[in-house]
């Protein structure tokens, strides 16, 4: 990573600079200009609280239901967001690790209902494979991190596994899919902010109001809670 134009990853004055010293710095740098503060790059920590407004409404709509599926939303959802804030007020790999955790309880929630819906997995196994899930991938993040491979990769393969099972399931049961294709079109369109803001295609890294990436949290908040509105028509299949 070319540090000349973020002097302050490296300044020993500031906040941070004890944990990326002892853990490293993380292998990617969104355009935003780090900051010497304990929030390092302010449009990309506090667009984060999207996740958590989204957070909310989902524990407001789910709060009574039995199924601990449903109830498991809002907690997946918070978890995206507060690991994702602490990653980017931190500019740290120790917490970009933290927030490819946050990552795969959404990413690995899908695609696990996915195979319930397609009957390759017992939904009484969910949540235990859940579990094995997040912190399995969450070692494998740091083992290809410290190969110098990109770990942003695993969360791309993980998104293709999410749309290849949504789609096979989709044509197993004929299902309604038009929540399911807004979440979608919301998380392509963040996707491509979030491309132009890495790429350095769209970057004013003065900016700390608007930022690709940080558009990306944004939308990818709505995204899941459209997302949360596709799932819960099977919520009878799902412990």
């Amino acid at each position: 990573m070319d540090l000349s134009g973020y002097p302050q990853l490296t300044n020993p004055e500031c906040p941070w600079s004890p944990l990326r010293e002892w853990g490293g710095l993380p292998n990617v740098k969104w355009c935003e200009e780090t900051l010497c503060s304990w929030v390092s790059e302010p449009a990309n920590t506090w667009s984060n609280l999207a996740f958590l407004v989204t957070a909310a409404v989902l524990y407001f709509a789910t709060r009574k239901e039995t199924s601990r599926t449903e109830r498991f939303w809002p907690v997946a959802t918070f978890w995206v967001g507060v690991t994702s804030l602490v990653y980017h007020a931190s500019v740290t790999f120790v917490l970009q690790v933290f927030d490819f955790f946050g990552m795969y309880f959404f990413f690995g929630l899908i695609i696990l209902l996915n195979l319930i819906r397609l009957g390759v997995v017992a939904k009484a196994a969910l949540f235990k494979l859940l579990w094995s899930t997040i912190i399995g991938l969450t070692v494998f993040t740091v083992v290809v991190a410290k190969l110098n491979l990109p770990v942003q990769g695993i969360v791309a393969v993980m998104l293709f596994g999410a749309l290849g099972t949504e789609v096979a399931a989709t044509l197993k049961h004929r299902t309604q899919v038009r929540w399911f294709l807004a979440a979608l079109l919301f998380i392509a369109v963040a996707a491509a902010f979030s491309g132009s803001d890495v790429s350095r295609r769209w970057c004013d890294p003065t900016d700390h109001v608007f930022q690709g990436h940080a558009i990306w949290h944004v939308l990818d908040a709505i995204g899941i809670g459209l997302a949360y509105v596709h799932y819960r028509q099977f919520k009878a299949q799902f412990p």
